[in-house]
């Protein structure tokens, strides 16, 4: 019934992000076209009247309908508003993967900010080396600084995907259960919160979503820190869950 919104996906990523700091790709600039030296082409000569008028399609006329019998009128709408972001922030679930990726992000940036005084060290070393010696450590320390752009880029992107792929698995358990209280309360209308200009408390149902959320879906599958999950997926064995999730309620019935 609903997707996770766009920022509460952008809250997450926004703190996982890192910049390696290990140069920059510069890209050209584009040249400018230069002048036209010819004069510019003579004004054509005046078309003759009419030319440029659109033509006249035929436009028959269109039945008229009469109107229809009174009929019965639809009931009117039981609605329900709930709230993706604060659901997100209750998900214990989502608390557990920030906790486990700050940790993973942290140790990313300290093994970007070791390398990086590793090579101001050798750069240290390089200026006071001999003009031959020099260049051979240059290009030494060239290479090592794009090895370092594509290992803490693609270590990058992997925090990102184990995000998502976290993102991805609560998102469609919110569907779920915004589907089901729905049913349960007899709800023929549910929008998102952010789509209404003034609503009630006795209309949100985001604490009851958010309440059976974490007792379905207390935890979600996350790759390990060294797996990569487009490894993973291609090898045809990634699941949508670490175990199979069923509905307490329904266990005790």
């Amino acid at each position: 019934m609903t997707d996770i919104s766009r920022a509460s996906c952008r809250r997450l990523l926004a703190g996982f992000f890192v910049v390696t700091g290990m140069g920059a790709v510069l890209t050209p600039a584009l040249a400018a076209a230069p002048a036209a030296r010819t004069a510019p082409a003579p004004a054509a000569a005046s078309a003759p009247a009419g030319a440029d008028q659109q033509p006249v399609l035929p436009a028959p006329p269109v039945p008229d309908f009469a109107a229809l019998p009174p009929g019965a009128k639809p009931p009117a709408p039981i609605v329900g508003v709930f709230d993706t972001d604060a659901i997100m922030r209750q998900s214990v679930a989502i608390q557990e993967v920030e906790k486990e990726m700050a940790a993973r992000r942290d140790a990313l940036i300290r093994d970007v900010r070791a390398e990086e005084q590793q090579l101001q060290t050798l750069r240290q070393q390089m200026m006071n080396a001999p003009r031959a010696e020099a260049e051979a450590q240059q290009r030494t320390l060239q290479q090592r600084a794009a090895a370092d752009q594509r290992k803490f880029g693609n270590r990058n992107r992997i925090l990102e995907e184990d995000i998502q792929i976290a993102v991805n698995q609560v998102q469609r358990e919110i569907g779920q259960v915004v589907n089901t209280v729905a049913k349960a309360r007899g709800l023929t209308l549910v929008v998102q919160s952010g789509l209404t200009v003034l609503h009630g408390p006795q209309v949100d149902i985001s604490n009851q979503v958010a309440s059976r959320l974490n007792a379905i879906l207390p935890h979600v599958y996350l790759p390990a820190a060294n797996e990569d999950p487009e490894v993973i997926a291609k090898s045809g064995k990634f699941p949508t869950a670490p175990v199979q999730m069923t509905d307490p309620q329904q266990q005790q019935g």
